[in-house]
């Protein structure tokens, strides 16, 4: 009895399989080179990327109910000199008005009133009796502006305060200002010699000796008015 045969087959082949497509190298290069193109697009529109366009912050609307800001206006008062007659005693002064605030004032009135310190007495001065309304325009933001005038104050409406037998006299300088859209700002300095402190404080004047040109006085700036 013979043996049976056993034939062995070639390998098979995906290629030649029945039905079985033909695999092309040039599909997986095409690809490729559509995955590089993606890859470069991609990267190129980061790179371009527009910015994120920051806005403005929105305007601050101003609450109606809040009271408004009002300027700060400080006073200096400089005295360039006085004399005293037989009847009446005359100061000159100058005043400089320095706005503090960012925004400018305008239409202001200042009311200058000469006066004398009165012995247990108040010593404000009625606005009504002001002797120099001077009217100022307009003040910048951080700016001053400087005005002069003169004031009189008759010998009889002087009230001395004795000291032994000599009589004194201190003036009082009133300074009103008004106008501006602003609440009325009161200041009130006292007159007299230097004293010899260094702090500031004045001495009173001496009514005795001959009428004439006084020596040299300066303003003290005092609130309230003193009582004396």
């Amino acid at each position: 009895m013979t043996a049976p045969t056993i034939t062995i087959a070639p390998p098979f082949a995906p290629s030649d399989a029945p039905g079985a497509p033909a695999f092309e190298w040039r599909w997986l290069a095409a690809g490729a080179a559509l995955l590089a193109s993606l890859l470069g697009a991609l990267l190129l529109w980061r790179r371009r990327k527009p910015k994120v366009l920051r806005l403005a912050a929105a305007p601050t609307i101003p609450d109606p109910d809040a009271e408004p800001v009002l300027p700060r206006i400080d006073l200096a008062l400089e005295i360039p000199g006085a004399t005293r007659s037989l009847r009446m005693f005359t100061l000159r002064y100058r005043l400089t008005l320095a706005n503090r605030s960012d925004r400018a004032v305008n239409d202001l009135v200042v009311a200058v009133q000469l006066a004398c310190a009165k012995r247990g007495a108040s010593n404000a001065v009625p606005l009504t009796a002001a002797q120099n309304m001077l009217p100022v325009e307009r003040i910048g933001p951080h700016q001053s502006r400087t005005i002069s005038g003169e004031v009189v104050l008759p010998l009889t409406a002087i009230t001395p305060v004795m000291h032994g037998q000599a009589p004194l006299f201190i003036p009082l300088l009133n300074v009103t200002i008004e106008g501006g859209g602003q609440q009325a700002v009161a200041k009130s300095f006292v007159i007299g010699t230097p004293g010899s402190g260094g702090e500031g404080r004045v001495q009173p004047l001496v009514m005795t000796g001959p009428p004439g040109a006084l020596p040299e006085l300066t303003a003290r700036p005092i609130d309230p008015p003193p009582t004396v």
